[in-house]
């Protein structure tokens, strides 16, 4: 599987999102974009994870809800870097 890279923004030199090929890896605090076709179409952390990772329910960013999003439709994961500033 070819994954978009990512670079760190120039702007914060924040690091760039890694992907996540193998869902099971994920965990509940991880924070996350999804992405369709190269796209990115949301973003939040993870609510629900199942134990083999076929499947995942996202709150949303922005006050847009929980999403359900399945690894079989293709769909990429990218898990975004902990604040170091915490």
């Amino acid at each position: 599987m070819n994954f978009r890279p990512y670079a760190a923004n120039p702007l914060t030199g924040s690091p760039a999102p890694e992907p996540v090929p193998n869902w099971s890896k994920l965990s509940r605090a991880d924070e996350v974009e999804i992405h369709s076709h190269g796209q990115p179409i949301s973003s939040g952390h993870i609510d629900m994870l199942a134990l083999d990772g076929s499947v995942l329910w996202l709150q949303q960013n922005e006050g847009k809800g929980r999403s359900l999003f399945l690894r079989s439709d293709g769909v990429r994961v990218y898990r975004r870097p902990a604040n170091s500033n915490n």
